[in-house]
């Protein structure tokens, strides 16, 4: 073993005890506050819907040229996606459920009726009409339908949802202690008596969500999660599509990411900056032009790959804990795929303070690292017309065919800073989760 690499080993062990003696029972501390444990509870409880749903969407956006098309062509596509957008399409309404139950059970108050409350309180301060066209009599009409918009139910919601529903869970339990329940007879069957005794209880927090829809009406956004989404958007609208915005931008993602604020919030400005670059760029590539966003497109490209959850799944896969093994199992090739949120929600990383280092900043230093090695040593060239792969090829795929050997490379140094940035992390979180079952284990024996 040579002596550079003993003293990396000493350094990565040394950062390990630090993590052990400084970070962990910080975050032990937390994760005991109510509101952390229910949402980190919220999190877990939902993760079968994303990885039982990660198999179909690979197979529905398989990275294959044509095979979306072949699928549309033949009406499967339609129920791929009508399965897809059946799990995470609405996943702000499971989280809403499992988070209100989780956060009742931990301040000792009915768990179903918080849950099913909180679930109402959010559909009632939504839009419930959508203006759509229609061709009559060869004139373009337009009418309001009665619906759900689909986006706020999915991703843009998801924020909205765990304020509600941990907002909505406090004041059931508060109101119920000022007993303002029908008391109904002892004959009456518990199931009942449940069901009716928080009435009035109910009939507030109603009200309550009435006076926000009216008020938030009176906005220019027109209702409460779009006036959120307006807000978070307005200062990214202003940046454009340069090498400082793409790190801003990305890093404020993973940020953002970590507190349960899902990408889709800023789709707007992310939908219009990346675009600009794709479009402009390949415009140029095809009239043999210099590329005008390169620089920002090769630093995207290489924040991306630092998002590759696959080798930190490696780590995993060599873990004690049954837990992270099995974690491990069941997210890696859906990662590989580009789908990350079987492990976002299963660990969970999403508000667990054991992760926040490795999820907030990873993209920042890679972004960073890739904007100094292309400007210095490492140029790219890059095919520009390889952004229009589906989404869900691997990050290990399009790199090499967008940008040959030097784009290659780089992406390696991402995956390598990626996993030396993870790696205590995880190794603690392991080493933790491992003592926890092991106690469980013990306690199970003693009781049998």
């Amino acid at each position: 073993m040579t002596l550079q690499l003993k003293k990396g080993l000493k350094k990565m062990n040394k950062l390990e005890q630090i993590i052990n003696d400084k970070l962990m029972p910080l975050a032990e501390k937390l994760t005991k506050n109510k509101i952390l444990g229910a949402l980190m509870e919220g999190f877990i409880r939902t993760s079968p819907i994303t990885l039982g749903i990660a198999l179909i969407t690979i197979v529905g956006n398989f990275p294959v040229p044509g095979w979306t098309q072949y699928l549309e062509s033949i009406g499967i596509m339609q129920h791929v996606n009508a399965i897809t957008n059946g799990a995470t399409g609405v996943l702000t309404l499971y989280v809403i459920y499992s988070l209100a139950m989780a956060y009742a059970s931990r301040i000792g108050t009915n768990e179903k009726n918080s849950a099913i409350i909180s679930l109402a309180f959010f559909i009632m301060i939504m839009p419930q009409t959508m203006t759509t066209s229609a061709m009559q009599d060869g004139k373009l009409v337009e009418s309001t339908i009665n619906a759900l918009k689909l986006d706020y139910l999915g991703g843009q919601g998801l924020f909205i949802g765990m304020i509600i529903a941990l907002v909505v869970t406090r004041l059931y339990a508060y109101l119920s202690s000022k007993n303002l329940s029908f008391k109904l007879p002892d004959t009456v069957p518990p199931m009942v008596s449940q069901s009716l005794s928080p009435v009035f209880v109910v009939t507030i927090i109603f009200v309550l969500a009435f006076i926000i829809r009216v008020g938030f009406s009176y906005t220019s956004a027109g209702d409460m999660i779009n006036f959120f989404i307006q807000v978070l958007n307005a200062p990214l609208m202003s940046l454009t599509a340069s090498p400082l915005s793409i790190i801003i931008i990305m890093g404020l993602l993973a940020i953002l990411w970590f507190f349960g604020i899902h990408n889709a919030v800023l789709q707007g400005p992310l939908g219009v900056i990346s675009l600009t670059m794709v479009m402009g760029n390949i415009t140029a590539y095809q009239n043999g032009q210099e590329l005008p966003y390169l620089l920002p497109s090769v630093i995207y490209g290489g924040m991306m790959a630092s998002g590759f959850l696959g080798l930190i799944i490696m780590k995993m896969f060599k873990g004690k804990s049954a837990k992270f093994k099995q974690l491990a199992k069941l997210s890696f090739i859906p990662s590989i795929f580009n789908i990350t949120e079987p492990i976002m929600f299963g660990m969970p990383i999403i508000l667990n303070p054991m992760f926040f280092i490795p999820q907030c900043f990873t993209q920042i230093i890679c972004g960073f690292v890739t904007w100094g090695l292309v400007a210095t040593v490492l140029p790219i060239n890059l095919n520009p017309t390889m952004a229009l792969l589906p989404w869900t090829t691997p990050i290990f795929i399009k790199m090499p065919l967008s940008g040959g050997l030097n784009y290659t490379i780089l992406m390696v140094i991402c995956f390598a800073i990626t996993f030396l940035m993870w790696y205590p992390f995880l190794k603690v979180a392991d080493k933790r989760e491992y003592e926890l079952e092991q106690i469980t284990a013990a306690q199970k024996l003693e009781n049998e």
